[in-house]
């Protein structure tokens, strides 16, 4: 089974690659590697179900290689996950014209994905989620009230940025890819490590515990003091 499964996929690229185009029919492509159609719908419905296992394939093979580096244990968050982003853009690379063709062929749907990212986006966002949960344990990324359920939709917007930026990249060996991927990585880690904001919250929540300000005059936020004020009105009474 998994080897007719390979033999489809590989001679569905290497169309693809030769024509800039799908195969005309499930048949005449059937034809062609000397298969009957019925064999061919027992792995795959349609040619945008191959398209689907096509960018799994891609996202678990670039998984794959990254945690199998010797100094993967050995990175931060930030680096494995800029490592994930040059390994993803290199097995993309050996299939440009089946990501364009894709890209070409599809309209945006919801939530940043097309249709034929589905299973990727999964994959990922398996993978997201593993990274940060890695991260705020090691507090390379803050644990925020509400904002942390987002986390992992925001590394996959990021994604798909980058996926999209090498997409339309046609400078020389992706190089603007390259200082893409740099540069959205920090910026996204600056966010979601400590940054300027988490400083003037907790600077904001220190003024409010520890000083009377005018506007706050009636307010009073010392739970030590509220605590007394009880006693001496139970002592009142």
């Amino acid at each position: 089974m998994e080897k007719f499964i390979k033999k489809i996929k590989k001679n569905y690229l290497s169309y693809i690659s030769l024509h800039k185009k799908r195969p005309k029919s499930v048949l005449l492509f059937s034809e062609s590697l000397n298969m009957e159609p019925k064999e061919f719908y027992q792995y795959f419905k349609n040619f945008e179900t191959i398209d689907k296992s096509i960018w799994l394939d891609i996202i678990k093979i670039t998984i794959e290689k990254v945690k199998a580096e010797d100094v993967y244990p050995e990175y931060a968050v930030r680096e494995k996950i800029l490592s994930f982003y040059f390994t993803l853009i290199e097995e993309l690379k050996l299939n440009r014209d089946f990501a364009l063709l894709c890209f070409n062929d599809n309209l945006l749907g919801i939530n940043l994905s097309y249709p034929f990212l589905k299973e990727f986006k999964m994959e990922f966002t398996t993978y997201a989620k593993e990274l940060i949960e890695e991260g705020q344990a090691t507090e390379e990324i803050i644990d925020r009230p509400v904002v942390s359920q987002v986390y992992a939709d925001a590394l996959w917007g990021q994604t798909f940025f980058i996926i999209k930026f090498w997409i339309d990249d046609f400078s020389k060996e992706y190089e603007k890819t390259d200082a893409a991927i740099e540069k959205v990585t920090n910026l996204s880690f600056d966010l979601l490590g400590h940054n300027p904001i988490d400083g003037a919250f907790d600077f904001g929540k220190f003024l409010l515990q520890n000083f009377k300000l005018p506007f706050f005059k009636d307010c009073d936020f010392s739970m030590k003091d509220k605590k007394d004020k009880q006693k001496e009105n139970s002592t009142a009474d």
